[in-house]
């Protein structure tokens, strides 16, 4: 049948997937998901969405500017939704799908693992995994959703709410069950948020429980460079890593991990100080074409701030560039680092 042809085909590149990036609410707009495709991502996918909103508005409209796919220029890239209604996903799913401007995005992601509040508090995120039955039905609502377009379903889940309430093997089971065809996991509890160690040993333990389905695991925590990646890869035995915090202002991570996983340790990628305001100024410019220069500068102001972590004479020039208002200053500011970076010798 043509369907499972198609679920075969995703099936296939899921499990092609060694290095991803995780969804990261202010970070992973289509500018930077673009960037970090070419430095060597495999898969993206992009801030979550409410399902509710888009159901609620019968339109992506509103959302657009999060959930826009670039084909030409990016890589695979789901959409990731949060909610706590099955119904809302079920109406969500039609609406993006027959956008034409959404059509090519690669799945449906479903977010049961974000930690913050405003969403936790409505149900949805995390603590899904405390209402077992619920998110079991939301996964099946979005796989039901899902297939006239021939588009999987995966989902984005903890190590639990926290230490006394942590069932990861029987929740990644029921995601399975229930329809799933990937499952990434944050090693770390709710309760944890980002603090903390992930736990590998947790991942390594739903790797071998559900082994025997075929269906992939990403494995999501503590992943800041080549050897972290190799490291978990191979502790694990997941099909891949996905990348959050370590990658914002930094894409070049990707190539860095890729080189590891290739077995090139000798040939990682290093960005020249050149490279690293080239690529700092492009996401300016794709968030301003998008969403206009006064907005991108103020949005792109954490960013920045990654850029310039670590590096030499940063400082001054970073609460500068930060309170840029035009790409013009910030381009001022980032050369005249430069310059003062050359003259020390520092290439």
């Amino acid at each position: 049948m043509e369907s499972k042809n198609a679920e075969s085909k995703e099936f296939a590149l899921f499990k092609s997937i060694s290095v991803s990036l995780a969804p990261m609410a202010g970070t992973s707009s289509v500018a930077f998901r673009n960037i970090c495709h070419r430095y060597g991502a495999d898969y993206s996918t992009t801030e979550l969405v409410s399902a509710r909103g888009i159901a609620y508005k019968q339109s992506v409209e509103p959302s657009f500017r999060y959930l826009e796919q670039d084909p030409l220029v990016g890589g695979p890239c789901a959409i990731q939704l949060f909610g706590y209604d099955p119904e809302d996903f079920s109406r969500a799913v039609p609406i993006i799908f027959e956008d034409p401007r959404l059509a090519g995005a690669m799945s449906i992601d479903i977010n049961m693992g974000c930690p913050v509040p405003k969403v936790v508090k409505t149900g949805a995120g995390s603590a899904l995994m405390k209402n077992k039955l619920l998110a079991s039905h939301i996964i099946e609502a979005t796989v039901r959703a899902c297939e006239p377009y021939q588009k999987p379903v995966s989902v984005k889940f903890r190590k639990g709410w926290d230490e006394s309430q942590s069932d990861t093997v029987g929740f990644a089971k029921m995601c399975i069950d229930s329809g799933a065809k990937v499952l990434t996991l944050h090693a770390r509890t709710r309760d944890q948020m980002y603090h903390g160690k992930a736990d590998w040993n947790c991942i390594a333990s739903v790797k071998s429980a559900i082994a025997h389905t075929g269906i992939p695991l990403i494995g999501n925590g503590d992943v800041t460079d080549g050897t972290s990646a190799k490291a978990m890869m191979e502790l694990t035995g997941v099909e891949g890593v996905a990348v959050g915090r370590a990658a914002q202002g930094n894409p070049f991570i990707f190539s860095q991990i890729r080189a590891f996983l290739d077995g090139r340790e000798s040939a990682v990628f290093v960005p020249t100080p050149e490279e690293r305001v080239s690529v700092m100024l492009e996401h300016l410019a794709g968030l301003i074409s998008r969403i206009g220069e006064i907005q991108a500068c103020k949005e792109m102001r954490s960013q920045i701030a990654y850029y310039f972590k670590g590096q030499r004479f940063a400082s001054e020039y970073k609460a500068a560039a930060m309170s840029a208002e035009s790409y013009d200053e910030v381009r001022c500011i980032t050369e005249q680092w430069l310059e003062r970076v050359q003259g020390a010798g520092e290439r």
